[in-house]
């Protein structure tokens, strides 16, 4: 098995990369949920429990590795299982345009 930090380095989500809210997705809470609406693509996605922990931590900018590190802790999730998740959620953010990434 290959150490996080290492596994990041590839692909789409390289490590070089940071992840943040896209500047035009509108974020409300909705009973408890965080509920996103994306105004040039109308699309409307409502998060549950850790989506909303991913999203309100875009607000800092974080790297995938970071994402998974504190996400590992909170929800006690494996290494790979918290990457694979991570990474198919930040994804589906950056298909539907929620979700911006930048570089370094």
């Amino acid at each position: 098995m290959m150490p996080l930090e290492q596994a990041v380095g590839f692909g789409v989500m390289g490590k070089a990369k940071r992840f943040k809210q896209h500047p035009q997705a509108i974020c409300t809470e909705l009973d408890g949920e965080v509920a996103l609406f994306q105004s040039s693509t109308c699309d409307y996605l409502v998060l549950n429990d850790s989506g909303s922990a991913i999203w309100n931590a875009l607000t800092a900018k974080p790297t995938l590795a970071e994402l998974c590190a504190s996400l590992q802790v909170e929800y006690n999730v494996s290494p790979d299982d918290c990457l694979a998740d991570v990474e198919a959620w930040l994804e589906i953010g950056l298909e539907k345009e929620v979700v911006s990434a930048i570089e370094g």
